[in-house]
């Protein structure tokens, strides 16, 4: 025995195939593309008042997703915005923000 199956069949079944792979597994999004901004813009984005050498001193080090820190004189500094601020956002509180630069 044969069975003949149209295009709405195929349509019908490859739907009730993806309701039933979602339902098994955690579908995982696609990954959003890298944001990368300069020191002046993330600290406007995230309010800090401290000069650019502070932040370069003291916060940048211990940062996350920092590119260019040690890279030397004319070479700019680029932060992936995602990862930075995430780790900005967990350790606010732990941060001396009254250092002074040495």
């Amino acid at each position: 025995m044969q069975a003949l199956l149209d295009e709405q069949d195929y349509q019908v079944i490859a739907d009730k195939v993806l309701d039933l792979i979602k339902e098994d597994y955690d579908l995982v999004p696609k990954r959003q593309p890298i944001r990368q901004i300069s020191l002046p813009q993330f600290k406007a984005e995230h309010g800090i008042k401290k000069s650019l050498v502070w932040c370069r001193t003291y916060l940048l080090p211990k940062m996350p997703g920092v590119h260019g820190l040690n890279a030397g004189k004319g070479h700019h500094i680029m932060i992936d915005s995602r990862r930075a601020s995430e780790w900005l956002d967990e350790h606010w509180d732990d941060i001396d923000w009254e250092a002074s630069l040495p």
